[in-house]
């Protein structure tokens, strides 16, 4: 059964090119608007902010140039350049004079604290929105990557019947989407059987699996029961283990060359696995129904 697993998973390797296409397209689309939009909102708060600065300086002109002199007096001018940068970049005068300079508009400005406020936190909250949204853009190529790439893997299965397969590949995800959801769930609440519930989740997946391969490649001649055994239940759980091993040493031998290109090419190739372990349940079912044919050709 290994051996066969195995066979499955280098067969159609190929496919791995559509979670990877999908998910970089959606990554980079997410990623290109997030500086967009990061480029509009700071341009408009930097405006925004000199504009106030500009005000306030100019009403309390006297204030802010004493503490200019104050500051810029600080400085060993006499020692030459080099020994002035120094002390600037070393001494932490910047981030005093920033620090300063606000004060000093704050106590003799009114209103200044509160419109800097506004001003820091329409940007804060214009930063929110856009990270939710490049999230949810990244979130929505996943999800579409995984449907793409569960079709063509599993495009012999949309051809025998449609409402079949729309019946085992969209409702049968989301109950499986659900019970990791619900699972997480219980992980927050129930800490000290984490690991009970975990393995529940898996065998109740695997379970979920095999029925979406029984719905349909059944055609009559095999029964729920000869699919849905606890024995049939933890093969396909050590099929899915082996191809995860796969996966992890592939993710770690990548995260030495980079850690980034690791993660990146660890999520399709995280996609196109979850989607061959489901096909090997395939295989096993027409196995059962007598269909050879059906078999090898997945």
């Amino acid at each position: 059964m290994i051996r066969t697993s195995l066979k499955t998973f280098f067969k159609n390797l190929v496919f791995l090119f559509i979670p990877m296409g999908i998910f970089y397209l959606f990554l980079l689309i997410a990623g290109i608007r997030f500086v967009s939009e990061l480029f509009a909102n700071a341009g408009s708060t930097l405006s925004r902010l000199t504009a106030l600065i500009d005000r306030s300086a100019a009403a309390s002109s006297v204030s802010v140039n004493d503490f200019l002199t104050y500051s810029f007096g600080k400085i060993d001018w006499d020692s030459g350049l080099f020994a002035a940068l120094k002390q600037i970049l070393t001494t932490g005068w910047v981030r005093e004079t920033v620090e300063g300079f606000f004060k000093t508009l704050n106590a003799t400005t009114e209103g200044f604290e509160e419109d800097l406020g506004a001003i820091v936190e329409d940007f804060s909250s214009s930063l929110t929105v856009s990270v939710s949204l490049a999230i949810s853009l990244i979130a929505l190529g996943v999800l579409l990557a995984n449907f793409m790439t569960r079709f063509a893997i599993r495009r012999r299965s949309a051809k025998r019947d449609w409402k079949k397969f729309l019946l085992a590949h969209i409702l049968v995800p989301v109950v499986q989407a659900s019970a990791i959801v619900l699972s997480l769930g219980l992980f927050a609440v129930i800490r000290y059987y984490s690991l009970l519930v975990f393995c529940a989740l898996l065998l109740l997946l695997s379970a979920l699996s095999l029925t979406a391969s029984w719905i349909v490649h059944r055609d009559g001649k095999v029964h729920l029961g000869e699919v849905l055994t606890f024995k049939n239940t933890l093969g396909q759980l050590a099929t899915g283990g082996l191809f995860f091993l796969i996966d992890a040493a592939v993710f770690l031998l990548l995260f030495f060359v980079h850690p980034l290109l690791a993660v990146l090419i660890a999520i399709p190739f995280l996609l196109y696995t979850f989607n061959i372990v489901d096909l090997n349940t395939d295989v096993f079912v027409c196995t059962l129904a007598g269909k050879q044919k059906d078999a090898e050709r997945m």
